[in-house]
């Protein structure tokens, strides 16, 4: 099971990876090494002993890295690339579900042309480094959460891996809204302790 990062944890991360080996940081958190590697690639930290390197228990971490520093600086096409091998080859669900919904948003954004920073790709780069208070934000401003079922899906996110109850409720409204996310709650891993709650069992069934 991926560990659901705390925001106490993120912050320890920040504060002390440079200072700590990569084994003191996987025996402070007792989890799996490939765990902290994925989370110190993700926010973009290296230990005191410069790990990780870039071949990583899954490589196409590495490659997703890449991906989400071509999006900010807006190389939509490359990004686009990036995302798509990650979907073709990667035998990871989540990996594969997060690369496929970036890659609706570079999609769009070439099709469309520039535009202001997209809110829901800056939703999606804050939830996964475990900034759900911001991204949380962002899904409930402007009414989004009424008019966009990829906001509803995402705060359904945000919540149930903070552990807030209020997650199935807004998955059930995301999936009335659109039963694709039905499919995307199966494969993540954000939502595996509501997946074992008999109240919303059903969100994830699959026909």
């Amino acid at each position: 099971m991926s560990k659901t990062w705390q925001d106490s944890e993120i912050k320890y991360l920040n504060r002390y990876a440079k200072t700590k080996t990569f084994d003191e940081l996987v025996q402070r958190f007792d989890v799996a090494a490939d765990q902290v590697t994925a989370k110190l690639l993700d926010l973009g930290l290296t230990t005191k002993d410069g790990k990780p390197e870039q071949v990583a228990a899954d490589p196409l971490l590495a490659v997703y890295e890449d991906a989400l520093e071509r999006l900010y600086k807006e190389d939509w096409k490359k990004a686009s690339a990036l995302l798509e091998k990650i979907i073709s080859e990667s035998d990871q669900p989540e990996l594969a579900e997060r690369a496929r919904q970036l890659l609706g948003v570079a999609e769009r954004r070439l099709a469309a042309g520039p535009k202001e920073e997209d809110p829901f790709l800056l939703a999606v780069w804050n939830h996964n480094r475990g900034d759900h208070q911001a991204a949380l934000a962002l899904c409930e401003e402007k009414d989004r959460l009424k008019k966009d079922e990829r906001f509803l899906y995402l705060a359904a996110a945000v919540k149930a891996a903070s552990g807030d109850e209020a997650a199935g409720s807004l998955l059930e409204q995301a999936v009335e809204m659109n039963p694709k996310n039905r499919v995307y709650a199966f494969h993540d891993s954000d939502f595996d302790d509501l997946r074992a709650t008999g109240d919303y069992a059903h969100l994830f069934e699959l026909e």
